[in-house]
Parts: structure tokens; C-alpha cells; sequence
């Protein structure tokens, strides 16, 4: 799902659609958003496909776009708001294609104070999806929190949808909304700052659900915290019972942490102590070699529990940063991680992006965008995941230039592909943003590199998130952050 000013939201179905919608109109936020998106090639040959844009009513909103990509890794940038076909406004886009393919969506304010999010578009809709985190009027240590849901009827009759709004703690439902009659590929937004049913300072989940039989959804949140700060992140389709989040941080000097939500979704409640949350320090990060905590209370079914370091005095270790893995052996989850930083020159700044299916297979990763240290001091950052906590993975990464988002594989990107070992169960990070006398830094590309990167292990099942940032930017929020997309090595 993503957001344009002139807006678009892509739906993924199952030949791809991303949703999104996002308007000024908004009560959550004051800001007129706009979005680009990028999309990636995920198979090894040529793969043709079609982008089709849908008013919020689902009629056509601009002539459809053809693209053809000939190699594994190869990607296009779509950039709504210097679009002169697509008029102001919100809707969303279906991709169409011969073959698999990803995309990734940013939403910006653009020539206003910075607020930003990601999220990658969604390749199957579902009947039923679920928010773990949403708020109205809610309070932080970052400012005033507010929820948006983004609904897209991913299927191809008209749906009628329900979205029931749950007690953070209980897991009752204190209200229901209804949404009749959204048309095949259409978006709608429910902006909770409007929900008049619901008290202010209210925290809680949601479950978003097609009433009518056969009907698929496509649902992304976005979470804004104070005037700018906005995190965007897709709700949950699959539920498991073991989770990965490649980078967890406590309290760096920086300001940055990440709370992790967990929303029970088992139908049963989970009693104190049935998550476990184990986290192994990143080679670079000082402090004990472990963390290990555990829900201190009873989580009924369909309400959430939070491992949140980013207070003081919560009882995590200060400047710490490494991988987690959430464990709830009896019962089905979801989760999610938030990235904030609440302290320090960037104190706006946050995204957000989904925990990771311990029981992923794939052992080939594809990052649509990477950047590393733009003019404009746009950079990115990936964390490489090991799905294996018994064996090291051996992976070779290959980037690939890009030019106006066509691959190039010229300077100053390098197409040389290298290796890595990522510890077992642990996760490594090649971090675009730094010079490359610093940890974690990527000597193997020079600044200016725009493109995309392959992460391919030997012997492991790997997965990703991506940090997307204007690292000169310190007022607002100009960072962003999402999940990767994985195939099969064979591909």
C-alpha cells in the first residue's frame, strides 16, 4: 500500500497490488503527503507487467503504465507526485505481471517539515487482517498518537468490510465499523482522530474482515505520533508462533529504540511468561551478550503485549543493540516493531516494520532500494536475518546499479559480488548511511550507489528489513523503514 499527493495506493493480489491511501484531509495529520514506489524484478528472466491506477470509487484514475524487467534485481522508480496524468487526490494501483514482483512504497511530505513511512506492497489479499497497535489521541513519550487503517478490497467483486476496534488489554471489542459496498481494487481509509465511538487516550488492536463471501483484503496502518512523526506498516495476513526482529535497539546514544508488539491471536489466552523474547548482542554492540524477558501478564486473545526499552527505567540495558526472537510455542501470534528516536538530535524520527516468520524456507533475499549516501543525504540500511538458530549462514550479496531506475551496473556501484557469515540465529547489517571506516559500513560500494541488492545464502533461510533515511535531515521525521522480499535460491 503507499500514498501519493497525488495519491495512488497499490494493492497487491496475486498477481501484485499495493494499497494505500492517505489524504491532507485527514484529521491524524496536517500534512499533504505524496509517494513514489519502486518496483523489483523477482525472477531470473524477462517478467512484463502492467500498473493500473484506481480512484477511490474504482474507476480508472490515469492511463496504465507497461514495464518490462529482464534480470533478477531489476527495479523502476514510479514517482506520483510529477505525475501530470494523475489528478490530486487518493486511490490506489493493481500491478499486473507475468512473473513475481516486489514493490516498496514511501509516503513523504514533501517541501514541508519531514514525515515519512515505507511499507511494501501486499502479493495476496485475505479475508481477514490484523493491527496490533492503534491508537486515538493516544499519549507518548514522542507526543499524541493517532491511527489510520487503509483498507483495499483486494478481490474482484465488490465487498462489504468490517473493522472491530479491541481492548489493548482484554481484547474486547469496543466497536465496530462497517464499510459497504467498496468496489473490486478500490481503498478506503478509516482515520480514527474522526472515530467519535472511541474515548481519547485510547490504545488497542484491530481485526479488518471481508463480510462478503469470497472477498480479500489489503490493509497497511499508519501510526503518527506528534505533529510529524508518522510509522507505516502493512497488518498481519499469516499468524506463527515464532518470530525474528533482525535489529533491536535499547536506548542508543542516538536516541534510537525499538518496542516490539505482540498481539495474540490464538484464540486462547496466552498466560504470564508464554512469550518469550531473546535477544543476542550484534558483535559491534557493547553490554551483556543476552537479553531475555518474558509478558509479565496474562494476554487474552486478540489483545497485545509490548516489550517497549525505550523508557527509562524499563529494565533493558542502555546503548544495546543486536536481534531478537519472539517464542510463543503454544499459541499463534503477531508481530510487529517499532523504531523511535525519542531522545537525542531526532527526536521525530521513527518507522516501523513487521517481525519475520521463523518458519521461513527461502534463501535469497531482494532489497528493491538501496542508496548509500546520497547528495540529498539520502541513505539506507538492510539487516540481514539467519532463519537458523543452529547453523551459520554463508551469503553472497550482489548490488546492482541503477540509473533513473534502470539497471546499470556501472560506477558507483559495483556488480562484484562478496561474502558474509551471519552468526546462527543472528542477523548483520550493511549500513549505506556511514562512511566506510565505521562498523557495519559497506566498502564494497562507493557513496552515490543507487540500486538494488540480492543476499543469497548456501545453506540457510534468510529474510531482511530495510532503513530508508535523509540522515542530514534532523527536524521531523524523514525516516522510514520495511521488509524485504525472499524466492527461492533456484529462482
Amino acid at each position: 500500500m503507499f500514498t501519493f499527493r497525488k495519491s495512488a495506493a497499490i494493492a497487491l493480489t496475486s498477481v501484485l497490488a499495493v494499497s494505500t491511501i492517505l489524504t491532507a484531509s485527514a484529521n491524524s495529520t496536517t500534512k499533504n503527503l505524496s509517494s513514489n514506489f519502486t518496483l523489483v524484478n523477482l525472477v531470473s528472466g524477462t517478467n512484463q507487467g502492467t500498473i493500473s491506477y484506481v480512484t477511490s470509487t474504482g474507476g480508472e484514475w490515469r492511463s496504465p503504465q507497461d514495464f518490462t524487467f529482464n534480470a533478477l534485481g531489476a527495479q523502476a522508480i514510479y514517482r506520483q507526485y510529477d505525475d501530470n496524468e494523475l489528478q490530486p487526490g487518493s486511490g490506489s494501483v493493481v500491478v499486473s505481471t507475468s512473473g513475481p514482483v516486489g514493490a516498496v512504497v514511501q509516503i513523504q511530505a514533501r517541501g514541508q517539515t519531514a514525515t515519512s513511512g515505507a511499507y511494501v506492497g501486499v502479493s495476496e489479499g485475505a479475508a481477514t487482517a490484523n493491527v496490533p497497535l492503534v491508537s486515538r489521541r493516544g499519549g507518548s513519550l514522542s507526543g499524541t498518537t493517532n491511527s489510520q487503517i487503509i483498507i483495499q478490497n483486494a478481490s474482484s467483486q465488490q465487498i462489504d468490510v468490517v473493522v472491530d476496534l479491541l481492548d489493548l488489554q482484554t481484547g474486547n471489542v469496543v466497536l465496530s465499523k462497517s464499510f459497504p459496498d467498496i468496489n473490486a481494487n478500490a481503498s478506503v481509509e478509516y482515520d480514527l482522530d474522526n472515530e467519535g465511538g472511541l474515548p481519547e487516550g485510547w490504545f488497542g488492536s484491530a481485526s479488518v474482515r471481508s463480510e462478503t463471501a469470497g472477498g480479500e483484503v489489503a490493509v497497511v496502518s499508519n501510526f503518527f505520533t506528534g505533529p510529524d512523526t508518522m510509522m507505516t506498516f502493512n497488518a498481519f495476513t499469516q499468524v506463527g508462533r515464532k518470530w525474528f526482529a533482525p535489529l533491536f535497539t535499547s536506548r542508543l546514544g542516538n536516541g534510537l529504540s525499538t518496542p516490539i508488539t505482540v498481539q495474540n491471536v490464538s484464540g486462547s489466552e496466552i498466560p504470564a511468561g508464554g512469550i518469550q523474547l531473546v535477544c543476542t548482542k550484534n558483535p559491534n554492540s557493547p553490554g551483556d551478550t543476552t537479553i531475555t524477558r518474558s509478558n509479565t501478564t496474562a494476554v487474552k486473545n486478540t489483545a497485545s503485549f509490548a516489550f517497549n526499552p525505550a523508557p527509562e527505567g524499563s529494565g533493558y540495558p542502555a546503548e544495546w543493540y543486536g536481534s531478537c526472537i519472539v517464542n510463543s510455542p503454544n499459541h499463534d501470534t503477531a508481530m510487529f516493531v517499532q523504531m523511535r528516536f525519542v531522545t537525542g538530535a531526532r527526536p521525530g524520527a521513527a518507522g516501523a516494520y513487521e517481525g519475520i516468520l521463523g518458519t521461513g524456507t527461502d534463501t535469497r533475499v531482494v532489497v528493491p532500494l538501496i542508496a548509500k549516501r546520497l547528495a540529498n543525504t539520502f541513505a539506507s540500511a538492510v539487516t540481514i536475518q539467519n532463519l537458523n538458530e543452529s547453523a551459520a549462514a554463508n551469503v553472497t550479496l550482489e548490488y546492482k546499479g541503477a540509473i533513473d531506475g534502470e539497471p546499470s551496473n556501472t560506477a558507483p556501484c559495483t556488480p562484484a559480488p562478496f561474502t558474509a557469515v551471519i552468526p546462527a540465529g543472528g542477523s548483520i547489517i550493511q549500513n549505506h548511511r556511514v562512511a566506510n571506516d565505521q562498523a557495519n559500513a559497506v566498502p564494497q560500494i562507493a557513496d552515490l550507489c543507487v540500486g538494488s541488492l540480492t543476499v543469497t545464502s548456501s545453506d540457510q533461510p534468510i529474510q531482511a528489513f530495510v532503513q530508508l533515511d535523509f540522515t542530514g535531515q534532523t527536524a521531523g521525521d524523514p525516516f522510514m523503514a520495511h521488509n524485504a522480499f525472499t524466492v527461492a535460491a533456484t529462482e
